[in-house]
């Protein structure tokens, strides 16, 4: 079956312009202009992708994303006029997988959505080098896109997931800024900031409840980038 993908936009033009051309691409589509009636949507239908306006009745695109966040795990692209890279490091903190600007491409819009959906499965698809990873009271199964911390489901985003997954399936090793968006990021997407691995990791460290300055998973190389510790570290 083809993937379900549900827009939540309040300009109808916009949305049925969306809509057009992912059903051009095949994909199935289901709209929604108010944010309190896309959350209940999303969380009824569960779709493969959400798009969701920034600005939205009944309640705030964000606010849609942060409680969503908290229940499911779905790939999530942003609309927004608002184009700052404040706002846009904003929507990935909060677990966004990619952020597109008004006015926009809808050929671009597509491209993204490809490129988002692509990361789900590509998991998933890996051999034996995807085994499940179980390291103090965290588990991670790239099968089943799960992550667990002391028994609790954590809601992370396919990226989140993806970065997670990576930094603990190579414990120890040192990684770039750059070398993380290369490994989490396909060649085609653009979404490319110096902060943008900052966000992810300060969302997911929010979601592990560990703190930065004493580290139960991911630590801080200064001046380097990141690494997910070998030995949990002593108080």
């Amino acid at each position: 079956m083809n993937p379900l993908v549900l827009v939540i936009e309040d300009d109808q033009k916009i949305a049925d312009l969306v809509r057009l051309y992912l059903e051009k691409e095949n994909y199935r589509v289901l709209t929604c202009s108010d944010g309190q009636e896309g959350l209940e949507l999303a969380l009824k239908t569960k779709p493969s992708l959400l798009i969701l306006d920034r600005m939205l009745p009944g309640l705030e695109g964000l606010d849609v994303l942060r409680q969503l966040r908290v229940k499911i795990s779905i790939p999530v692209i942003i609309l927004s006029a608002k184009s700052d890279e404040i706002e846009k490091v904003v929507g990935l903190e909060l677990g966004a997988d990619d952020y597109v600007s008004k006015p926009f491409s809808p050929k671009e819009l597509i491209a993204r959505v490809k490129s988002v959906l692509r990361r789900v499965p590509s998991l998933s698809q890996e051999k034996i080098e995807a085994a499940l990873i179980q390291v103090r009271g965290l588990s991670l199964s790239p099968e089943k896109m799960c992550v667990e911390l002391d028994g609790e489901l954590l809601a992370l985003s396919s990226l989140e997931f993806k970065l997670l997954y990576l930094l603990a399936s190579h414990a120890g090793r040192v990684y770039s800024r750059d070398q993380l968006l290369t490994e989490i990021y396909d060649s085609t997407h653009h979404l490319v900031y110096d902060r943008t691995i900052d966000a992810h990791i300060k969302n997911l460290r929010r979601k592990l409840k560990e703190s930065p300055k004493k580290p139960r998973f991911i630590a801080s190389v200064f001046g380097v980038g990141y690494k997910f510790l070998e030995h949990e570290t002593q108080s």
